[in-house]
């Protein structure tokens, strides 16, 4: 759990018509800055529901922030932008993991914004981790992270990102459509309970459906 990591969130607004050699470039690592320095990328996500198609997101761990200002400071920007705007983050629970497995990874993404006040983090965290996740991943959902924005006391922004088959499962695993015939009752009712409880704390909560975007390696 690499709770002492920072993550840099860079949100992008590439150039109208780019999309599709971005996507390119990004597959095949040949995309400016993708890889910073000392930098590991977590995931890149397009959007497709929730915000301009033209605005994709790029995760990415440093060991701390004397790390990360090092990355920024020779980051080289690619002529497919049109602007970007970036902040930190910081891991909050037990995902993301230190790797990520391959097993782990979806086609899709729910990029999902909570407003909290600050003191009640801790709750969020619980009832994502033992309500909200254990029944979603039953479904075939995996949960690649959970973070906080730093520097930002409150309302405190916490995003959540939860990787998806299709936009046909995540609408499955939503509370609307109902049990399950194969899920047990107490992770059903377990579930019930500590959504509505990270309900009542967040001020507000929206979400983003996206798309994953296959990056390559970084150089030799």
């Amino acid at each position: 759990m690499p709770l002492d990591l920072v993550y840099e969130e860079r949100r992008t607004i590439l150039r109208h018509g780019v999309l599709p050699v971005f996507m390119e470039q990004v597959r095949t690592s040949d995309y400016a800055g993708l890889h910073q320095p000392g930098g590991d990328v977590l995931c890149v996500l397009g959007s497709l529901i929730g915000a301009p198609e033209t605005e994709v997101i790029r995760i990415t761990a440093f060991e701390n922030v004397a790390a990360w200002e090092s990355a920024t400071g020779v980051y080289e920007s690619s002529p497919l932008v049109e602007s970007e705007t970036l902040r930190l983050l910081r891991p909050v629970a037990e995902r993301p993991l230190l790797v990520t497995p391959d097993k782990d990874r979806r086609d899709y993404y729910g990029y999902r914004r909570f407003h909290i006040d600050a003191g009640d983090l801790a709750e969020l965290v619980h009832d994502s981790e033992n309500g909200v996740w254990p029944r979603i991943e039953l479904q075939d959902a995996r949960v690649l992270g959970l973070f906080a924005e730093i520097g930002r006391p409150s309302p405190l922004e916490v995003v959540l990102l939860t990787g998806y088959r299709s936009a046909a499962h995540w609408e499955a695993t939503r509370v609307w459509t109902g049990q399950p015939e194969d899920m047990p009752d107490d992770v059903w009712e377990r579930s019930q309970e500590l959504r509505e409880r990270r309900a009542e704390i967040s001020r507000t909560q929206w979400v983003h459906f996206m798309r994953n975007i296959p990056f390559g390696p970084p150089p030799d």
